[in-house]
């Protein structure tokens, strides 16, 4: 007669089972949704990752951080002008661990001479379950991309047009147009206060550092206009944290020479500015990176002759038109 199996210990071997079989089918996914598989449509909107569809070690500057990022600084704009390589990896209300492991993932593909570490994100406060979520999205893909499964279509697995490259034409700019005034004044007025960084972001800042220099990279604070999110503590904590870790800082706040006019340059009440704002930041920035940084320009160069023809598809989409990028 066949033994029969303890109760207990079944029990144990299925919920073991079923945990193998769960884990399995994470990897599995992760394996399918990895960043560098750009043919799906599934993942031809997630900006930040659209960097990992870039060949490998062709990016200049790199820029990190919130929104504030992407609707400030206009790669496009600074090859025209400047002729170096950039891409803003950036996502709306990104928490720095989330910044850390971004950076992280993109120093594995790029070796840029400088990486911009926009500052707003170093204040937004993390839940405890953040610094996790962001480990396991480094790790497991599928997590990052798990609300894309409703726009996804097995059909287009395998297509290589351009319609399904999900490398991003703006190189992760936010074209916004709209205007809506700030009534905001002496929003940077001199103070001696400090604004306290949430408990634990400062290691996430010191890791992004610790990640760049490990790397050859040259890490660089730089502060969006912003008459809602920054101010003058908010800028000596940031100016004390430059000089804690030996990094160069910019807060493009106290730029007059930028020219903005918060009347015009700002879509929601100086939040963001919006493309009017940015193109004047943006050619502020690239002045400044250009002076300061020894980077080749690449406007002449034919490994570069895909950035050339940005300028088509950059003058459709500013221009107001409903273009696919």
């Amino acid at each position: 007669m066949q033994k029969k199996m303890n109760p207990t210990l079944k029990k144990w071997l299925l919920g073991i089972a079923f945990v193998m079989a769960a884990v399995a089918m994470v990897v599995l996914l992760s394996v399918f949704f990895n960043e560098k598989t750009p043919d799906t449509d599934a993942l031809k909107d997630v900006k930040p990752y659209g960097l990992l569809a870039e060949p490998d070690d062709t990016i200049d500057v790199l820029i990190f951080g919130d929104s504030e990022a992407f609707s400030t600084f206009s790669p496009v704009q600074m090859w025209e002008e400047y002729g170096f390589s950039s891409y803003v990896v950036s996502s709306a209300s990104q928490y720095i661990s989330l910044t850390d492991s971004f950076v992280k993932q993109s120093l594995a593909h790029q070796k840029p001479k400088v990486v911009f570490l926009e500052t707003n994100a170093m204040f937004r406060k993390m839940t405890a379950d953040k610094p996790l979520e962001s480990t396991l999205e480094r790790i497991f893909p599928v997590f990052q991309y798990h609300n894309l499964w409703k726009n996804f279509d097995p059909a287009n697995v395998n297509e290589n047009e351009d319609d399904y490259f999900w490398n991003n034409a703006l190189k992760g700019f936010k074209y916004i147009s709209i205007v809506n005034p700030s009534k905001k004044k002496d929003y940077m007025k001199a103070t001696g206060k400090r604004k306290p960084l949430p408990a634990s972001n400062e290691s996430y800042v010191e890791s992004i550092i610790n990640t760049c220099k490990k790397h050859g990279v040259e890490p660089v604070f730089v502060s969006a206009p912003s008459t809602v999110n920054w101010n003058y503590a908010k800028h000596n904590t940031v100016t004390d944290l430059a000089k804690k870790y030996g990094v160069k800082y910019i807060d493009l706040n106290l730029e007059n020479a930028i020219g903005l006019d918060w009347s015009k340059d700002t879509c929601d009440r100086g939040d963001h500015v919006n493309y009017f704002g940015a193109t004047k930041t943006t050619a502020y920035f690239g002045n400044y990176i250009k002076n300061n940084f020894e980077l080749a320009d690449r406007r002449n160069d034919p490994a570069y002759s895909e950035w050339n023809t940005l300028h088509e598809k950059y003058a459709e989409v500013t221009a107001g038109s409903k273009s696919k990028i």
